[in-house]
């Protein structure tokens, strides 16, 4: 198993290293669907270094949120 203690340096598919600025740090909880009448994504999501967070129905509502919060933060 590798050592993930400094997320920053990791490196895109190509090997060049990507930035990952921790100001643009989501977590992501998705919620289980159990029957054929839920599809899509439901779930929640929080901005790190913010706090906000969201329960988003769908995936619009999620992306909605991030680009919000990363346009008002940059």
């Amino acid at each position: 198993m590798s050592d993930i203690s400094d997320i920053s340096d990791i490196s895109d598919i190509s090997g060049q290293d990507v930035s990952m600025p921790a100001n643009r740090a989501f977590v992501i909880q998705l919620r289980a669907c159990s029957g054929a009448a839920e599809v899509g994504h439901r779930g929640r999501v929080e901005h790190l270094s913010s706090g906000q967070a969201l329960h988003f129905a769908d995936e619009d509502e999620l992306w909605a949120f991030i680009d919000g919060v990363l346009a008002t933060r940059g």
